[in-house]
Parts: structure tokens; sequence; C-alpha cells
């Protein structure tokens, strides 16, 4: 019987996981950041290895298995492929290994069939999408360096900027000021700035203002309100630049929306999205994944290995995911999960600068 294995690796965390070709998993591997863009590729590749190593231990298997689907953060450029498909090769965990960017794999984990478009919105912002015809699209995800717009890193800049100019009476007053000042201890805006000024704060804690922005616009906050639709409006607009390069407009599309950001409190942004993709694709589905990335990189392995991913299949992969994923499914998660749950798709990562 084929076993398969799939790696989704990013900013935080490595998970990896073993099944056989009716789908139940039979191990699972946990390692640190396996990003090359932000670890180095000698230690995203020893964060890779020792995840597939614990996932072959627990299933009992001493050798590669049969196919390997590696979902890598930072597979990004062609140069990027080129050095990870060696990385993942010398790795020898699989006779077949496939290097995926990260967001291909959260794709297969949304949606109910091999194809359909992605966007991503964890740390950083990206998208793809697969047509029934195997064609695949992926944008860069090089923050603005590739056009992008969006992800934890601009919320937090733009939430940054919005306390700012309301205290200095360039902008309106906003319930974002003592949202975020009594989030990262703060006494006034002055001290803000200066401890921005210093980098006195750290990146993590700028990302947990993110669900400042939630919670302000669930209280009926104007400025918060008008930062999520604008992030749901380049979703959905991306979402249908992905749709209308892949003759997808007349279909039943899911579009998938991954990544801790689409978690957040509230229905706004993700009403925002659906009424901008159904613009140029009214019969698409907008969807929230309900497994994590690396089921998604388990199906792939067996579809890569000609096995045909049913609903049986589906459903003993998810029913035997190990307990370290808990029980609370993907669709639940927020945004203080979007370290640990997404490879942080795109670059954006300066949140004192710009």
């Amino acid at each position: 019987m084929r076993k398969v294995i799939g790696v989704d690796a990013g900013n935080s965390k490595t998970f990896a996981l073993v099944a056989e070709e009716h789908g139940r998993v039979l191990g699972f591997g946990r390692a640190g950041p396996g990003n090359h863009q932000t670890v180095g590729p000698a230690q995203a590749a020893r964060e890779v290895r020792r995840a597939c190593l614990e996932a072959l231990s627990k299933a009992d298997i001493p050798g590669p298995v049969h196919t390997g689907v590696f979902g890598l953060a930072g597979a990004d450029l062609p140069e990027d492929f080129a050095l990870l498909e060696k990385v993942v090769q010398e790795i020898g965990v699989a006779e077949r290994a496939r290097v995926e960017n990260d967001t291909l794999v959260a794709l297969r984990a949304g949606t109910s069939r091999p194809w359909g478009v992605v966007v991503v919105c964890g740390a950083g912002f990206n998208a793809a999408g697969i047509a029934p015809n195997g064609r695949v699209l992926r944008l860069p995800g090089l923050g603005w360096i590739s056009g992008d717009r969006g992800g934890g890193w601009s919320l937090a800049r733009e939430a940054v900027r919005r306390v700012v100019r309301a205290w200095d009476g360039r902008g309106e007053e906003t319930l974002l000021t003592n949202l975020v000042l009594k989030e990262l201890g703060m006494n006034s805006v002055e001290q803000f700035i200066s401890a921005l000024y210093h980098r006195r704060i750290e990146d993590k804690k700028l990302l947990d203002l993110v669900p400042q922005i939630f919670e302000a616009s669930f209280l009926g906050d104007a400025v918060a309100q008008e930062i999520l639709i604008r992030l749901g409006e380049e979703a959905g607009i991306t979402a249908g630049a992905v749709i209308r390069r892949l003759d997808l407009e007349g279909s039943d599309v899911e579009v998938v929306l991954a990544g801790g950001v689409f978690g957040g409190k509230g229905s706004l942004l993700l009403d925002t999205v659906a009424q901008v993709v159904h613009r140029t694709a009214p019969r698409a589905q907008v969807v929230r994944p309900g497994l994590p990335p690396v089921v998604g990189a388990v199906l792939l392995a067996l579809e890569k290995s000609d096995v045909p991913v049913t609903t049986d299949i589906m459903r003993e992969v998810e029913h035997s995911l190990p307990v370290e994923f808990g029980e609370r499914p993907m669709a639940e998660e927020g945004p203080k999960d979007i370290l640990a749950r997404t490879g942080g798709s795109g670059s954006d990562r300066e949140p004192g600068k710009g």
C-alpha cells in the first residue's frame, strides 16, 4: 500500500503528516520555522527534515515513502524552486518529491475538488488558482514588490497610521486609539510613537494589533470598518484576477479564504470579499478551509500518486488527524493565529516603516 508525506513549512513552524493511500494518517511531525527566506536554507532544511523524520518514526516507516509534497513558504521565484527542489531531494524522505508554494497546499485543504482559487491573508498576502484542466496560476507574493496590499503586517501598519493621524488631527477619531494603546501597554500616543521609532516594540506585538481592528469594527468604528472593507475589496479583486486568468468566470469555482486574518471577529471582511468576487464570478462559492494546510499537502501527494481523492478519503484523513491539531477547525482560527498557521506568504515585514 502506497504511503505519502505532506509538509507545510512556514515562518513559525513546520508540520509533516504521513498517510496511506486510503487516507488514514499514520504519523505527525512538528519542527521550527521552515522558510528559507527568513531562517536560511540550511536551517530550513534541518527543520523540514526533523518534522518529516518524526512523522515517519511515529508511522513506524523506516525508509522513504512513495510520494511527498512539500508546501514551502518562500517558494516564490524560479530560483527559489531550484534551490528547494534540491533541498527536498537531499532530505530523502520520499521517492518522488514535489515542491509547491504554501498557497497551493492551503488551496487543496479548503476545496472539495482538485481545482479552485485561494487567497491567503496571514502575516502576508498571496493568491493562487488551479483550473479544472490542471493549469496553475500563482502570484509572486513578494509584498509591495509584487503589488500586494494586505496581510497582517499591512493591517498593523495601517492601524498605527490611523491612530497617529487621529491624534494629530489629520484623521478622524477612532476606537483603535484606546484599543491599540491598551494592547501594547502604552499610556499615550506620544509614548507609542517613541517606542516605535526606537524599535522597542517587537514585530509579533504589532501583529497583535490585528484583532483590535476587528474588535473596533465590530463595535461600529468607521475607521476600522474602512480598513477591513479595503482589505476585503483587495482580496476580492485579487481572487477575481485569478479567476479571469484561469477562465473560470462562469463556473462555480470555490474561492478559499485561508489564513488567520480571515477568521477575525464579525462578517464584514468576508462579506466584502464575497461581494467583490461575485462581480466577476456570480456562481463562485467563497469558503473558509476546515482543515490545516498540511492536509492539503497530503491530498496533493495522494493525487500525484494517481490516487483519486474521494469524499471517503478526505473524511478518513480528517478523522485520523492527531490530537496535536486540537478540536478547533481552521475555520475558527483568528488573527492571533496568523504566525502559527500561515507561512506568511508575502514579505511585507517592516511595520515601523512605510
